[in-house]
């Protein structure tokens, strides 16, 4: 069976969870082509080592030849641009065609098929996975209208969670063609380690983008708080990622009087960041909702910690109260809640032993609903069937 999978920009470090996609279906037999709206450099990781190398070689920019005109296109007004992107989409077309089934990873990316599919230009079915960005920001600038088309000729569409599910029904989207099929990690290579913090220094940890809906200005809030409420608390907070927030974050910290139990690293290589992971004790992402709309699904990172074997603190925030359940497999508090999140720190730092018991709930959790090679299994599952149904048709 072979499969076409439609996305962005190719491969992305951020979106690591696309190439473990891929990565599974090759595993169990399939073929893959990738249609994708720019070859990326990819300097995190070697190019020629598997699944990488196979993926590559079987990537296409959407435009193929013309791709050096994207930023000249990038500029025309909005309807130009359609017509001349939906022009020169039309290249890969024969592609896409030779696939049985086409995934596309986020909507905008599902839209832009379903315009082809629209113009019947286009022949497999459409199988759209919803991530985050993709829902909350249109959802706040104008509504999912622009989905319109991908409702109508799209065969599925996939949300990481459920309340992206109910969003897209809101919105439009036939309930029978949509359905949740979560991320998950690959727990084979995470192994589960409880350390207890009793008689030391509580390691705390974010490892993220330093962005607005990740939140780590509260956790700095609530760290201060924490300071001044319980100053002989002996705790350090480590910030794993880098992005537009960084030097607002370090001044915010320095601010807060906590500079000096604070360190920003960087980016790190992920063999450095699983390093800091095992020396740490409790994962921190108190996410919130964006400014322009855009929202997590369910964070990876925190799936990660708590296989593990960290205690995770986090926020009702979109789908994350579907992995965590508060004082039962982590802690959460209301987006932005500085109060509520600095008492969750502080029970964290003063009961290790119960926290040990959440741990190794939140493991169990994992190993139930986000492992990758049971999710992978399900999804081999839902492409076998459309392609089925393609045939019989």
């Amino acid at each position: 069976m072979r499969v076409g999978f439609v996305v962005g920009q190719f491969p992305m470090l951020s979106e690591t969870f696309v190439i473990g996609q891929m990565a599974g279906l090759l595993q169990r037999g399939f073929k893959v082509e990738v249609v994708c709206n720019g070859i990326s450099e990819y300097n995190f990781a070697d190019r020629q080592q598997e699944p990488l190398a196979t993926l590559l070689a079987r990537t296409r920019d959407w435009w193929g030849a013309a791709a050096r005109l994207r930023p000249a296109i990038g500029r025309l007004p909005p309807k130009l641009y359609d017509k001349a992107s939906t022009a020169l989409d039309m290249s890969s077309v024969a592609r896409l065609n030779a696939c049985d089934v086409i995934v596309a990873h986020f909507g905008h990316n599902g839209a832009r098929a379903a315009r082809l599919k629209k113009w019947k230009r286009l022949t497999p079915p459409i199988v759209t996975i919803f991530h985050g960005y993709d829902v909350g920001v249109p959802l706040k600038e104008r509504g999912l209208g622009r989905y319109n088309d991908l409702f109508e000729h799209g065969a599925l569409n996939l949300t990481v969670n459920d309340y992206f599910r109910r969003v897209l029904i809101e919105a439009g989207a036939p309930e029978s063609k949509v359905a949740v099929h979560h991320m998950g990690i690959d727990l084979e290579k995470i192994p589960y380690a409880w350390k207890s913090w009793r008689g030391a220094t509580l390691q705390l940890i974010s490892v993220c983008r330093l962005a607005e809906k990740k939140g780590i200005e509260f956790a700095l809030r609530a760290l201060g708080r924490l300071r001044t409420e319980a100053p002989a608390l002996d705790w350090r907070y480590t910030i794993i990622g880098d992005g537009p927030l960084r030097p607002e974050l370090e001044a915010l910290a320095a601010e807060l009087g906590i500079a000096g139990q604070v360190s920003f690293l960087g980016s790190l290589p992920h063999q450095d960041v699983k390093q800091w992971l095992k020396r740490s004790h409790a994962f921190v992402l108190p996410s919130v909702t964006a400014a322009n709309g855009d929202v997590e699904g369910i964070p990876v990172a925190l799936m990660e910690a708590m296989a593990a074997g960290l205690t995770v603190v986090s926020s009702t925030h979109s789908g994350i109260p579907e992995l965590i359940e508060d004082r039962k497999t982590g802690f959460l508090a209301a987006e932005r809640d500085v109060e509520t999140l600095a008492d969750r720190l502080r029970f964290i730092a003063e009961h290790p032993d119960e926290c040990e018991h959440i741990a190794r709930e939140a493991r169990r959790k994992v190993e139930a609903e986000f492992d990758m090679q049971a999710l992978d299994d399900d999804f081999a599952g839902i492409l076998s069937r459309f392609s089925q149904s393609r045939l019989v048709a």
